[in-house]
């Protein structure tokens, strides 16, 4: 059984009653300070305003967000800022309805802003594809696809655009020369592909690596060979009106978020191993392809926003033109890229 020292016993043998009350009174204090600081966090979170990302899980493209998240960027920036997995046909209408403030599938907020939906792309920062066109084993290159079954999220999301894309280089109409199987998001199109309920399908980063692993073949690394509308912040047409002040803002953390895993790339890539489940070799491969993927500028070209409309128009069999004005606005890109040179 433990006892008091000597001196200890002393102490309590022989204190007085100003030592009794120093104690209390100390105690006291030490309490104020723990009440004060919790209410300091409180008072510093109800500060913080709440947002609200629709994103996907499986795939790298939202990492440079992951980045700003894991390193408090958000907070910094004063947000609170909650991460909703959320399929890319859904997030588009829930920026319409506001249930969301943004969205991260750049090409599918371009397809729905053609179809007159009130949408726009403010900042890309994926301006190559983050997929590859993987294939069963005994497929071995991409013209043998002639006639076959390729699977996709849904007939108008960005990764489906990309594949005809990639077969009509490659000589093939996917819409009359294959048929087109819906299937879901990543995870469901790779156990459709191991299954054998399709031939082919997209996969991205790092999906597709671990396809390779399980013995499926990569036709082709679209960041290769294609410039497209990929990752990138989405909003409503209303939410650019009403709070450029805060696209600013959180344009400025998905910058921060970039620099911070290219200077880091061994953080970087931690990150991955840990949020991805990924063994090292496949995250240095993984991110050593993301960030060929990556903009400077948090910009894309009119050429591949021209790219995006036209294919974005065979789907919807209409030949009414569309201006890139109607589905992309950079001006706050623009001017947190040149704040940002500057400093």
């Amino acid at each position: 059984m433990k006892t008091d020292s000597v001196a200890t016993q002393h102490f309590k043998m022989n204190r007085t009653p100003t030592d009794r009350r120093l104690v209390l009174s100390l105690a006291l204090l030490v309490q104020l300070v723990l009440f004060s600081f919790a209410q300091l966090a409180l008072a510093a979170t109800r500060d913080l305003e709440r947002v609200r990302i629709g994103y996907s899980v499986g795939g790298l493209i939202p990492f440079p967000l992951i980045v700003a998240k894991e390193n408090r960027y958000f907070e910094q920036a004063g947000f609170d800022a909650e991460l909703i997995n959320i399929p890319p046909t859904i997030a588009v209408t829930a920026l319409v309805s506001g249930d969301i403030q943004y969205a991260i599938f750049a090409g599918t907020i371009l397809n729905a802003a053609v179809r007159g939906l009130p949408v726009k792309i403010v900042m890309v920062y994926n301006d190559r594809p983050l997929f590859s066109l993987m294939a069963r084993p005994d497929i071995r290159s991409i013209k043998e696809l002639k006639g076959r079954v390729l699977g996709v999220a849904t007939l108008s999301s960005g990764e489906s655009f990309l594949s005809r894309r990639l077969l009509k280089e490659a000589g093939i109409d996917a819409d009359k020369e294959m048929t087109l199987r819906v299937i879901g998001n990543t995870p469901d199109r790779l156990q459709a592909l191991r299954a054998g309920v399709v031939d082919a399908t997209t996969l991205t980063l790092p999906a597709d690596i671990h396809a390779e692993r399980l013995g499926l073949r990569r036709l082709a690394f679209m960041g290769d060979t294609l410039e497209s509308i990929n990752g990138g912040f989405g909003v409503s047409d209303r939410w650019l009106q009403q709070r450029p002040d805060q696209i600013k803002k959180m344009i400025g953390v998905a910058f921060r978020g970039m620099a911070h895993a290219r200077a880091q790339r061994q953080d970087s890539i931690a990150l991955i191993m840990s949020k991805w489940k990924l063994e090292r070799e496949i995250a240095e491969k993984a991110f050593d392809m993301m960030i060929k993927t990556w903009t400077d500028s948090g910009v894309a070209s009119d050429q591949a926003l021209q790219a995006g409309i036209e294919e974005s128009l065979k789907v919807s069999n209409t030949k009414q033109p569309v201006p890139i004005s109607r589905v992309a606005d950079f001006s706050l890109a623009r001017e947190v890229y040149r704040e940002l040179k500057m400093k």
